[in-house]
Order: C-alpha cells, then sequence, then structure tokens
C-alpha cells in the first residue's frame, strides 16, 4: 500500500502536471486500467487511452490549478480541494471540485473521482 506521504507527492505531482499542460506527465500517474470519473455522475474515461484523451480536452484550455488545503491521505486513497481556473469564451472561470483518487500496491492512481456541481463553478 503506498504511503501517506507517496500519496501527497502524486497529488502535488498531478497538479504541477496539469499546470505545465504536461499530458504524458498526468497519464504516467494512472494505472493501464484506471478509471477516471470527472465529475462525477458522468461517464467515467477507462484506461489510459481515455484517460489521455480526457485531459487532451481539458488541457486544450490554459488551466490554473492550485491546492486549497492539505491533502489527506490514508489507506490508500487520497482526498484533496483545490480550484482550477481557465478562461472560457473570454469569461474567467474557476472550478473548485473536491478529488479523490485510489492507489493501487504501486502507488499508481487506479480510480479518480471529482465531486463539484453548478454550485462549485463562478464564472466572471
Amino acid at each position: 500500500m503506498p504511503t501517506p506521504e507517496h500519496m501527497q507527492a502524486a497529488v502535488e505531482a498531478y497538479v504541477r502536471a496539469l499546470n505545465a499542460a504536461d499530458l504524458d506527465a498526468i497519464t504516467a500517474l494512472y494505472a493501464d486500467d484506471a478509471r477516471v470519473e470527472d465529475p462525477v455522475g458522468s461517464t467515467p474515461s477507462c484506461g489510459l487511452n481515455e484517460i489521455r484523451a480526457f485531459y487532451a480536452r481539458s488541457l486544450r484550455l490554459k488551466l490554473q490549478v492550485a491546492l486549497e488545503g492539505p491533502v489527506r491521505a490514508v489507506a490508500g486513497e487520497a482526498a484533496f480541494a483545490f480550484s482550477v481556473s481557465f478562461e472560457i469564451n473570454g469569461r474567467p472561470t474557476t472550478i473548485r471540485p473536491i478529488d479523490v483518487m485510489r492507489f493501487d500496491a504501486a502507488g499508481r492512481i487506479v480510480q479518480m473521482r471529482a465531486f463539484f456541481g453548478p454550485g462549485n463553478i463562478s464564472t466572471g
């Protein structure tokens, strides 16, 4: 089982990779058979090919990502609040999700779920 320190480092690497629009670094964090459900309730992206395509679409926007508090990491899972800011159609937009990541024994992400809804999105 990955240590809390490993999971903390993985979350920090994830945030850095999103800010750098580094698709390879993002997908390297995931296990081959991982699932991404972003947002929760949407159809999950399953496997590295679908996950890579999901992030490729997301990275078309210039993202500014920041943790908004400490990572909670225990028992092979990590949860963290963060902000994702970008401009779409000339309007600044910020989403404030809480992501939950589950890790395998090798320390790779096997599941990521992003919890947010309309009340967590601001424009202006």
